[in-house]
């Protein structure tokens, strides 16, 4: 175990940052997915927590994978400290706070941004204000100034539901989860930076989320309950698919949210008591295996 911060607190979606040292993840104080929620950082060496964004009853809320860009010293994240929930966007040491969507075009509820490997770009997902069993998610990017907001995939128009976008190491593709809406058998898709291209790495009935991408490009780590599991564990995958790799035999708790750390070495991943409701988690990390 890398951190638990104690009932009801909920420690989730860990990410590395370029030098692998530190994990920024976000804290829910309330349970897992409650709010209000701040942002955080944990050392991986010394196990120690340090506040990075927090703002009275609002949340703010980092992705897994590309949260951090070494190109540009900042981080990304989702916030409603301006109301509905936004894209915004600071420097490792907090300065520079800055909401980078602002058009109208956009449907109001803006989450799970990934920043692309220059820091240029911004992937987020995007949908209506809709309970969760009525939502069908959307993917768009826009320029890290906040221009050129161009839309990736319409889930409305296409009977999709698309979430959690993240951008790969080379940033030439996106990965993201898909299923049909109000149904739960996600599968992993990649789709072009330009919004062309798609293509489905994991079979419709995978079960898969919260997926990320290795430093190399060549897999992927996601959190599947398929196969009758009694609890979501992790896996990795070829991003060309093909048969996955189980990496968490853990019958007690779902596993999901996972990170690669950028030598290849290392994924974290939350933790949360499996029995029937989902309790607060803690943030874990396991070994890679050797992949071929």
């Amino acid at each position: 175990m890398l951190y638990d911060p104690g009932a009801p607190a909920s420690a989730q979606n860990p990410a590395f940052s370029p030098d692998g040292h530190t994990i920024l993840f976000t804290l829910f104080h309330k349970g897992y997915n409650a709010g209000p929620a701040g942002l955080y950082f944990l050392s991986v060496n010394e196990h120690r927590r340090t506040l990075w964004m927090e703002d009275p009853d609002q949340d703010n809320v980092n992705s897994t994978g590309a949260s951090w860009n070494a190109v540009t010293g900042r981080i990304t994240f989702a916030s409603d400290r301006s109301g509905a929930e936004q894209i915004w966007m600071a420097l490792f040491d907090g300065s520079d706070l800055t909401r980078v969507t602002h058009s109208a075009e956009l449907p109001p509820y803006l989450l799970e941004p990934s920043i692309a490997p220059d820091g240029q770009w911004i992937v987020f997902e995007a949908a209506q204000d809709l309970p969760n069993d009525q939502l069908q998610g959307s993917l768009w990017k826009v320029r890290s100034d906040g221009s050129r907001v161009m839309q990736l995939t319409d889930g409305p128009s296409g009977g999709t539901d698309d979430r959690q976008p993240n951008w790969s190491p080379v940033g030439d593709r996106i990965l993201f989860q898909r299923r049909a809406p109000g149904r739960d058998n996600w599968s992993l898709w990649t789709i072009a930076s330009d919004g062309t291209d798609i293509r489905q790495v994991s079979p419709d009935l995978s079960g898969a989320t919260d997926a990320s991408w290795s430093p190399d490009g060549r897999w992927i780590v996601y959190s599947s309950d398929a196969g009758q599991l009694p609890a979501p564990n992790l896996f990795v995958i070829s991003t060309a698919g093909g048969e996955p790799i189980r990496l968490t035999h853990d019958a007690r708790h779902g596993d999901g949210a996972a990170s690669w750390s950028p030598d290849g070495k290392w994924i974290a991943f939350e933790a949360y008591s499996f029995a029937g409701q989902e309790s607060p988690a803690s943030l874990w990390r396991i070994a890679v295996p050797p992949l071929q």
